[in-house]
């Protein structure tokens, strides 16, 4: 699942949402990144809660000396689900560009919402006086 085809995909999904005639911009940025991040996150996520250790991660018994699995790390976020073997090799099992992907999505959101609030503040100034 190291492919960037899936990141091209899940980001031509979001694309439709982004307007680029005058007026709508930040809106169609807010559910651009919102459902970007959104199917990312998913795709993450069921990369690490279908990544059973016994089958995604097995023991080198054709090696010698045999290699065991050591341990198995998960976390939802930031998404990873890494193998450690006992031979120091270590293997993730998440896209690399699934984090960078979903803190950019997650950055684009939050500076819209923040500009979208001190739109909607300057507003209220300019109606009040």
């Amino acid at each position: 699942m190291g492919s960037w085809v899936l990141a091209v995909l899940i980001v031509s999904f979001g694309l439709p949402f982004v307007r680029l005639q005058k007026g709508g911009r930040i809106l169609g940025l807010i559910k651009a990144s919102a459902t970007t991040g959104t199917l990312c996150y998913l795709l993450g996520w069921s990369q690490v809660f279908f990544a059973f250790p016994s089958h995604a991660c097995p023991d080198f018994d054709y090696m010698r000396p045999v290699v065991y699995l050591d341990r198995y790390e998960s976390s939802v976020f930031p998404l990873q689900a890494t193998c450690y073997w006992d031979d120091g090799e270590q293997k993730q099992l998440v896209s690399g560009w699934v984090n960078p992907l979903l803190f950019t999505c997650t950055a684009v959101l939050t500076g819209c919402l923040v500009t979208l609030t001190v739109l909607a503040y300057r507003r209220y100034r300019k109606q009040a006086s």
